[in-house]
């Protein structure tokens, strides 16, 4: 399909899927899904998906043809009142859910990318969102599961994040804005940080954005003028005209804004900084990266973030590589917090792909089956997880 690489492919073909399959059960089935029926004549604009920052590099004849492709799709569903049909489109696009297996390893892509879709589900596609979440979910192929990250009181809700672990640390406009929904997330973290606090505080500010195209930009430099260009953009230089800005003006205020890289964006050019020392070789400077890595995760993603067992596991072979004494301690770490984040021992199932295509020797890696084989798991609470990493101070990121 033309359309097939638009932001809202998945939730576009589900919805086409959708209208293809319609019958009155399945009608019934989606009645107390939101939006509630008696809103679907004041929601219209909702036949659509909204426009996006994702959106925006979107081709235009792709998203015409995606367009085009809903309007059709439904225009051939008897029966049901136009109001009717957008409320249909809009219940897709509020309660899907994706799946995407492996979906947190470095080898995701090119190995599990035809694992992935999107769905609606009976019951977990009806979970409220929170910026501090109580659950997290990962799938193998089209199964998807529900795991609790801390200690949930009986009769307490539970709530998972419809955005990245890592923008739940951004400030809550942005939260906001990357949300994208018919609601305001009234959450703890929400009403404890108004945006309106914010605003006297950001003044003039300048947003850097690592998206698919900066990436792509990345991945055709020699290894080590890779590392330079991330470390420098760490530094809030990526130059003139590789990353888009998006710049917040205040009229009471002049000169050049300030750069800010927000924490999911400085988290991805991390992994590519690490991945590409590990190329030339240089383990103990990618242990250093994989650490710090690991430390946003501790300070400022939710408890057990899926993440971390990928740090903990690219730390383990770098510091195999090196003979480093901890290297154990890491895998004990990998082994650890995948089965609190996972729900089950079944590491050795998932990560085989991701130790297979690491960027270390053959030998390397068998000291780290060796050691993982024998690594009997524990339940750990997370403040002994993050004890157990001996963060320094200057090791965990700031965030904007």
């Amino acid at each position: 399909k033309l359309w097939a690489e638009c932001g809202s492919a998945d939730t576009t073909a589900l919805g086409i899927e959708l209208s293809r399959v319609f019958s009155p059960s399945l009608a019934s089935v989606l009645a107390p899904f939101h939006p509630p029926e008696s809103a679907a004549s004041d929601r219209s604009s909702s036949t659509q998906e909204p426009t996006t920052q994702d959106d925006e590099s979107d081709d235009p004849d792709a998203l015409e043809a995606l367009e085009e492709a809903i309007e059709g799709a439904w225009s051939n569903v008897d029966g049901l009142s136009d109001s009717a049909k957008n409320r249909l489109q809009a219940v897709v696009r509020l309660n899907s859910l994706g799946y995407y297996t492996n979906s947190e390893q470095l080898c995701h892509h090119g190995n599990f990318t035809a694992l992935t879709g999107s769905g609606l589900f009976a019951l977990a596609s009806g979970f409220n969102h929170s910026c501090e979440p109580s659950l997290a979910r990962f799938s193998i192929g089209d199964l998807t599961a529900f795991v609790t990250n801390r200690a949930i009181a009986a009769g307490g809700e539970l709530c998972i994040s419809y955005i990245e672990s890592e923008l739940l640390c951004a400030p809550t406009s942005l939260r906001r804005q990357s949300l994208n929904r018919d609601f305001t997330c009234a959450c703890r973290k929400c009403v404890q940080e108004p945006p309106e606090n914010e605003e006297t505080a950001k003044g003039e500010r300048c947003f850097m954005r690592v998206d698919s195209q900066v990436q792509a930009r990345l991945s055709l430099l020699p290894s080590e003028e890779r590392v330079q260009a991330v470390q420098q953009a760490l530094q809030g230089d990526m130059g003139d005209d590789s990353a888009e800005e998006e710049e917040e003006e205040h009229s009471d205020q002049q000169g050049k804004p300030a750069t800010v890289l927000l924490g999911k964006d400085a988290q991805e050019l991390r992994v590519v900084e690490a991945t590409a020392l590990m190329q030339l070789l240089r383990y103990a400077e990618a242990l250093k990266v994989w650490r710090k890595l690991a430390a946003f995760s501790c300070y400022h993603c939710p408890p057990f973030d899926e993440a971390l067992p990928v740090y903990a596991t690219q730390a383990a072979l770098c510091a195999f590589a090196i003979a480093e004494t901890r290297a154990n301690d890491y895998v004990s770490l990998a082994v650890d917090t995948h089965r609190v984040a996972f729900g089950a021992d079944i590491f050795q199932l998932r990560y085989a792909k991701e130790v297979e295509e690491s960027l270390v020797s053959a030998d390397t890696k068998t000291k780290f089956w060796q050691a993982a084989q024998s690594t009997e798991s524990k339940h750990r609470s997370f403040d002994a997880v993050v004890a157990a990493w001996q963060f320094a101070s200057q090791e965990v990121p700031n965030v904007q």
